[in-house]
């Protein structure tokens, strides 16, 4: 039986946080935009406390890679 190396999707996973994080912070720009033009109706800040929890999730996904990636090194050392 040969040995594969294991694959890892790491670094996909630091890639999808930081594209969700672009993604929200545009959708958050977005609804600024709508209230700044006076468009106050519930839509605009619904999106925007939507875009604020999205890019606050990606942002733990990001911290929670980063933890691991250390955690790995020092076991590693």
């Amino acid at each position: 039986m040969a040995i594969r190396p294991v694959t890892t999707s790491a670094s996909t996973i630091f890639d999808k946080a930081r594209e969700g994080m672009g993604r929200s912070m545009r959708k958050h720009e977005k609804a600024a935009a709508e209230i700044a033009r006076g468009e106050f109706g519930p839509n605009p800040i619904i999106e925007m406390a939507n875009a604020e929890a999205m890019y606050g999730a990606n942002a733990r996904v990001i911290q929670a890679h980063h933890e691991m990636l250390g955690t790995l090194l020092d076991t590693k050392g």
